[in-house]
């Protein structure tokens, strides 16, 4: 799951708010933080 939501944070398909909005089910507080570090197309 981590893959696919770096993915449509890179192809701005998705926000901040949204990607911490799967911390608790899909991905940790630290994937959360690398994906929002990743710079976007």
């Amino acid at each position: 799951m981590y893959g696919f939501i770096l993915n449509m944070w890179i192809m701005r398909r998705i926000d901040q708010v949204k990607v911490l909005s799967y911390v608790p089910t899909f991905i940790s507080q630290e994937e959360a933080n690398m994906i929002i570090a990743t710079p976007q197309i």
